[in-house]
């Protein structure tokens, strides 16, 4: 079997958070090419519309509500998206918000809440995926964690962001290996700068930021929100069958440098 055939998800059902954003978007896409039947989470009010756009070419794609910083909401969406489609065997735990402020004047509301989102968020949607995963059979979670989970934010600085995102590597570290006999394999994928609508504000409105990201990275651009879809879909697949509790940069070498 060639690894194209392994890289098929056909008859597998995944579960995006976040997916009305661009990253989320990008690994939708991928999954729903590669056979996946795709179900998007958010709690923002286009999501659904999203989901319409993305329904081509033969391929529909679903959504669900959830707030993934409210547990009874998350247990519910993993629900209902098993009750519709018969099962879950993708986890993309992707929802995440950043807030860019200083330590000694970082407010205890904005560190609750990006904690609330980026880490409880993933340790909610984790659970209440495993749960169903080691019901019937296994599956493959993938968390996206960042580039600032294994080196810090430069120039800018948001230390909440930066160790929930810490947070989510060592989270799936953990639940790797707990979970490596009940067939879920968990790892992690860790963005560097990406070319994301966000981004584009920061080039637009802080060129000098950007200037800097460009320069720190050895390869000298922002990654594909495309290139972060692919390393997820990888682990996603049987072509990944042998790796789990790993934390994937893709990164142009940022990481490392």
């Amino acid at each position: 079997m060639s690894i194209l055939d392994r890289m098929n998800l056909t008859g597998k059902v995944a579960l995006v958070t976040g997916g009305a954003g661009d990253m989320g978007k990008a690994i939708a896409i991928q999954l729903r090419n590669l056979g996946a039947t795709v179900v998007l989470a958010d709690l923002k009010d286009n999501v659904g519309q999203v989901a319409s756009d993305l329904s081509t070419d033969g391929h529909k794609v679903d959504w669900v509500k959830i707030d993934v910083s409210d547990s009874k909401s998350v247990d519910a969406g993993v629900a209902e998206t098993v009750k519709r489609h018969g099962g879950l065997h993708v986890l993309v735990a992707n929802a995440g918000i950043s807030y860019e402020q200083s330590t000694l004047e970082h407010s205890d509301e904005n560190w609750r809440r990006v904690m609330a989102v980026n880490l409880d968020g993933a340790f909610f949607c984790i659970r209440a995926a495993g749960r169903q995963m080691a019901a019937n059979g296994g599956g493959s979670i993938i968390a996206i964690s960042s580039i600032c989970s294994v080196t810090t934010s430069r120039p800018e600085i948001h230390i909440g962001y930066d160790v929930s995102k810490a947070g989510i590597g060592h989270m799936c570290r953990n639940v790797a290996i707990e979970w490596a006999s009940k067939n879920i394999r968990v790892n992690a994928v860790g963005p560097g700068y990406t070319d994301t609508v966000m981004l584009e504000e920061v080039g637009k409105t802080r060129p000098a930021v950007m200037k800097q990201w460009l320069e720190d990275m050895p390869i000298h651009r922002l990654m594909a929100p495309r290139e972060i879809a692919d390393a997820v879909a990888f682990l996603a697949s049987d072509a990944a069958s042998g790796i789990t509790g790993h934390e994937l940069m893709v990164d142009g070498g940022y990481s490392v440098s």
